[in-house]
């Protein structure tokens, strides 16, 4: 054989070595990506735990409903304990970025630089699914380091994730203050110092015109303007928090003066109250309470002036 042909022989073989290792080498690290990440059925997920920059809460799901179970107990916001575990759900790891512990801290992995996420099950939620940092995005902005609890490896996980793990126990909350039907209130009440009016349907005070809707100013019914009728009970129906009080917040609050009293008749003569009191020095917001609710919630002024709308307001172009 020529030594030409000896030569070309030796570095073909070579090459296939190496081809072959270096398969080897990289089935080897797809295995071990995909053993480290499985994937994750939601549907068995009964609590949540999220730990990491200085929020940490516990989400429970009771009798179909998910809870803050710590460090209050509370209803959460369903549709962000949903959006969390849809990202859970569509969890994409990719490359595998580093296997050196030291830079654990460098993408934001570490317990005490990363969100820690864990998942449990079970009728009680102690049956550990999953456990895992989720770290700071990347420089791309399209994907975020991760981590499994317990081993080194840190990868990208497509998505932006800190943002739905990351929440202080306020954003976890359920915001609803009322959720009605607005055909089931029959009349709404406002009792205040600057004004009070009673607005109404037709034919829920027999005395009154027979319009659509009715107000009644200083003892007198006229007619309502309905699209201001139809604004205040779709407001009053489904009225939301922007926020609740943190922790350190002083509530000065005398329940039995609050500045607007809001009354919300419905059909089966069931009535629902509203209070609003000064925020202190903050004239942009209000503290609200609820009757039979010990909460307070803060919503901005500027949303519940859509409830103690004037009188002259209320009344249809053409009344006196």
């Amino acid at each position: 054989m020529a030594t030409s042909t000896r030569r070309l022989l030796v570095v073909f073989l070579s090459l296939f070595v190496v081809t072959v290792v270096w398969n080897g080498l990289e089935r080897r690290r797809t295995t071990s990506r995909e053993r480290t990440f499985d994937k994750i059925d939601t549907e068995k997920v009964t609590q949540v735990e999220l730990g990491g920059k200085g929020n940490e809460v516990t989400l429970s799901l009771r009798s179909g409903r998910w809870m803050i179970a710590e460090p209050i107990e509370y209803p959460a916001n369903e549709t962000l304990v949903n959006n969390l575990l849809e990202q859970v759900e569509e969890l994409a790891v990719t490359n595998l970025v580093s296997s050196n512990p030291t830079n654990h801290d460098l993408y934001e992995v570490g317990p005490d630089t990363g969100v820690l996420v864990r998942l449990l099950g079970g009728r009680e939620g102690r049956r550990r699914l999953s456990e895992f940092y989720v770290g700071k995005m990347t420089s791309d902005y399209g994907h975020t380091y991760i981590r499994r609890f317990g081993e080194d490896d840190v990868f990208m996980a497509k998505g932006l994730l800190q943002g739905y793990f990351n929440k202080t126990v306020s954003a976890w909350r359920d915001r609803t203050i009322l959720s009605l039907q607005p055909e089931n209130i029959e009349r709404v009440e406002l009792i205040s110092e600057e004004d009070s009016w009673i607005l109404a349907r037709r034919g829920v005070f027999p005395e009154a015109p027979d319009a659509p809707w009715v107000v009644r100013v200083e003892g007198e019914f006229v007619e309502a303007d309905s699209t201001t009728a139809a604004s205040i009970v779709r407001r009053a129906a489904n009225l939301t928090a922007n926020d609740f009080p943190s922790p350190a917040e002083q509530i000065d609050v005398d329940r039995n003066e609050p500045l607007h009293r809001v009354v919300l008749y419905l059909v089966g003569d069931v009535s629902v109250g509203i209070n609003a009191y000064p925020k202190g020095e903050d004239t942009s917001r209000l503290w609200i309470s609820k009757d039979g609710d010990d909460t307070i919630f803060i919503i901005y002024k500027s949303t519940f002036d859509t409830l103690t709308r004037s009188s002259s307001d209320l009344v249809a172009e053409g009344n006196p």
